[in-house]
């Protein structure tokens, strides 16, 4: 009897054995096969493919995309794959550049933190409107009539400091701020534009207090004009105090810089033919501020408006030495006898 009951506990232990074999078999095989599902679409493609994912779009959308661009072969587990790991709903839109040899895990990994194309553009201090324009154009980040319908039509109400500015295609000349930005690839041209805007917002609100009794709209005209006056920063806030002293005793700016903006194209050198143009950007004919900003002023411009120089010059005039820098006097005659010296 003893016999027989250990033979019958041997048979049973040798048969859980071969069941957990079995098992184990079984589940390495489901692994495997699994694995097999996470791995790439097309392990021997490198190569990398532009896919774009559209803002608000579900896992079931987002991996239909990736099966039409042959980057993933099953949708169902890449949705799995998304939702065993609590990724449902915090895929990002965007542009991406995916490969079919990218994992399952590696291009969710990917869209969840937004690992997007991006694109860099610099935008220089003084640039125009038409100038930030072609840079983006040019970059291919924005279609030219696209910029400036945005720049005519969109109200961008958030901005206080747009209220009042007529909508037309000089509205946004001087607020968008001359920075380096790094955007998304996709980005739109409203997008890109109020990226500038919001730049163009922290920099003012961090400037010092302005010390002038120029409004805002008056502090980035003719920070404009100093922008695009001096070279070295010593010379912003002279300049900006001889303008200022100009506008108080309603004396002309004479500014070569608003003239070269009322013309057609720019110059290297303003003649004298160009000082008889007819508009309201030509301060040798107008007296007060011209009607707008005639570019994009940088910080150090802008700080030398609010804070000018306390000087009674007016009259300034550019050195030929290769320094950038100018010559500053208090009358016409002072200013004529730089101008000789300085071999004008």
């Amino acid at each position: 009897m003893k016999i027989l009951t250990y033979r019958k506990v041997n048979k049973t232990k040798k048969l859980i054995f071969l069941v957990a074999v079995m098992l184990l078999l079984v589940l390495a095989v489901l692994l495997l096969l699994f694995n097999n599902l996470l791995g790439p679409c097309d392990a021997a493609n490198t190569d990398t493919y532009l896919v774009k994912i559209e803002p608000g779009l579900s896992t079931s959308s987002i991996a239909k995309i990736l099966t039409k661009e042959q980057i993933i072969s099953n949708p169902q587990v890449f949705q799995f794959y998304v939702k065993l790991n609590k990724m449902d709903g915090q895929l990002k839109a965007g542009e991406y550049e995916l490969s079919p040899s990218m994992t399952i895990a590696e291009i969710a990994a990917k869209l969840k933190e937004g690992r997007v194309i991006t694109e860099k553009f610099t935008i220089p201090e003084g640039y125009t409107l038409e100038q930030i324009c072609q840079v983006l154009v040019n970059k291919g980040l924005v279609k030219e009539e696209e910029f400036w319908q945005v720049v005519k039509e969109e109200p961008f109400e958030e901005f206080e400091f747009l209220k009042g500015i007529p909508n037309d295609e000089k509205r946004l000349e001087g607020y968008l701020f001359p920075d380096t930005y790094v955007v998304s690839a996709g980005m739109s041209a409203k997008q890109i534009i109020e990226m500038m805007l919001k730049r163009f917002e922290e920099v003012y609100n961090e400037l010092p207090p302005n010390t002038t009794d120029l409004t805002m709209r008056e502090v980035v005209i003719l920070a404009s004009m100093v922008e695009l006056e001096a070279v070295v920063d010593k010379d912003r806030p002279l300049i900006a105090s001889t303008f200022l002293n100009r506008l108080k005793i309603g004396m002309k700016l004479d500014c070569d810089a608003t003239v070269q903006y009322a013309l057609p194209e720019r110059k290297q050198r303003v003649l004298w033919s160009d000082l008889k143009i007819d508009s309201p950007y030509n301060t040798y004919i107008y007296k007060g501020l011209p009607p707008g900003p005639i570019g994009s002023p940088g910080k150090a411009s802008l700080e030398a408006v609010h804070q000018p120089a306390k000087t009674d010059y007016l009259y300034f005039v550019a050195r030929k030495d290769g320094s950038f820098e100018h010559v500053f006097s208090r009358t016409l005659e002072e200013h004529n006898q730089n101008k000789k010296k300085l071999g004008y």
